[in-house]
C-alpha cells in the first residue's frame, strides 16, 4: 500500500479530519494528504517534529522509555503525532469535534502500514 492510500484511508476515515504527514525526523516530507486539498501539514509536522525531538530526549533523561505517541491539543485543532520509526512519524491534524478514539486507532494501523512500506 502506497504511504498516499495509507493517509487518504486515515483521514477519510474520520469525519472532521483535516489533513495527514508522513514526516522524517529531519524535516522531510514522505507524503501528505488534506481532505479538502488545501491545508499545509507539511509545516505542522515540521514543527512538532521540533516537540517530538524534545519530549524524546527528556523521556530518554527520565528512562521512561520510547515515545509512540504525542496528543497536541489547540484552540482550533487536535494533533496526533505517532512514531512510526525512531525516524519517521505521522502528524494527524483534526477538528475538535472529530472522534479521537477512532483517529488515535486508525493512526496505530496507519503507523504500522507505512513502517512495511519503508522497510
Amino acid at each position: 500500500m502506497a504511504f498516499l492510500e495509507i493517509l487518504k484511508e486515515m483521514v477519510d476515515g474520520v469525519e472532521g479530519s483535516i489533513a495527514a504527514t508522513i514526516m522524517g525526523m529531519d524535516g522531510l516530507s514522505i507524503q501528505h494528504y488534506a481532505a479538502s486539498g488545501e491545508y499545509d501539514v507539511d509545516a505542522v509536522g515540521v514543527e512538532y517534529g521540533k516537540v517530538i525531538d524534545e519530549i524524546k530526549h527528556a523521556s530518554t533523561l527520565l528512562n521512561l522509555g520510547e515515545v509512540e505517541e504525542v496528543i497536541v491539543s489547540t484552540h482550533g485543532t487536535d494533533v496526533l503525532l505517532r512514531m512510526i520509526t525512531t525516524e519517521y512519524y505521522i502528524a494527524f491534524v483534526m477538528g475538535h469535534n472529530a472522534n479521537a478514539g477512532r483517529a488515535r486507532y486508525l493512526l496505530r494501523k496507519a503507523a504500522v502500514k507505512a513502517k512495511e512500506e519503508l522497510k
